[in-house]
C-alpha cells in the first residue's frame, strides 16, 4: 500500500469543496432549507479519531522495537486501511464544511453566523480525523532501513518451499 500523498487529499479537497459550494447554491435556489449540522457527526469523528490512534499506537510501538508482544499483521495492514480511508475522508469532510462555512458567511452576511460557526466545528473535527489518519498511517509503515520494507527480491519474505514427496 503507498502511503497517501498531499496531492491526493488537496484533489479530494478540491472535489469535497467545489461539491459543498454547489449543492448549498443549487439547494437553496430550489427553494429548501439548508441543512444543519449534526452534531453526532461532529462527535462521531472526533470518537473514530480516537478510536483510530488507540487501534495504532500498539502497531507503532511494535515498529519501534518494543516487540514483548506478537502483533497481528493483518490487523496491522487493516488499520493502515482505515487510517488511509480516514485520512481521504477527513480531506473531503474539511473541505465540505468549509464550503458550508463560506457559502453561509457571504450569503447573508453574518445572518447565519451561527450555522456557519458549526460548519467550521465540523470541519475542525474534520481536519483531525485527517490529521489522525494521516499520523496512524505513518505508524503502519515501516523503517527504510527495515529489510522488510523494500520491494525487491529480499524483500524479506521467504521463498516457498512444498515438503519432499514422500516414498509411496
Amino acid at each position: 500500500m503507498n502511503r497517501t500523498r498531499p496531492t491526493q487529499l488537496l484533489l479530494w479537497g478540491i472535489v469535497g469543496l467545489v461539491a459543498s459550494i454547489a449543492f448549498h447554491t443549487l439547494w437553496e435556489r430550489g427553494g429548501n432549507a439548508l441543512p444543519l449540522v449534526p452534531w453526532p457527526a461532529i462527535v462521531g469523528m472526533l470518537v473514530l479519531s480516537g478510536v483510530l490512534l488507540a487501534l495504532g499506537w500498539p502497531v507503532r510501538a511494535w515498529r519501534d522495537g518494543d516487540r514483548t508482544t506478537e502483533i497481528d499483521l493483518v490487523k496491522a495492514a487493516r488499520i493502515a486501511m482505515l487510517a488511509k480511508a480516514a485520512a481521504l475522508a477527513g480531506a473531503v469532510l474539511t473541505a465540505w464544511y468549509l464550503g458550508g462555512a463560506l457559502y453561509l458567511f457571504a450569503s447573508a452576511f453574518g445572518l447565519r453566523a451561527e450555522a456557519g460557526l458549526g460548519m467550521l466545528a465540523a470541519a475542525i473535527s474534520a481536519a483531525i480525523l485527517m490529521a489522525v489518519g494521516l499520523i496512524v498511517e505513518s505508524f503502519c509503515s515501516l523503517p527504510p532501513d527495515d529489510p522488510r520494507a523494500s520491494d525487491g527480491p529480499g524483500d524479506g519474505r521467504r521463498e516457498r518451499r512444498d515438503p519432499p514427496e514422500a516414498p509411496a
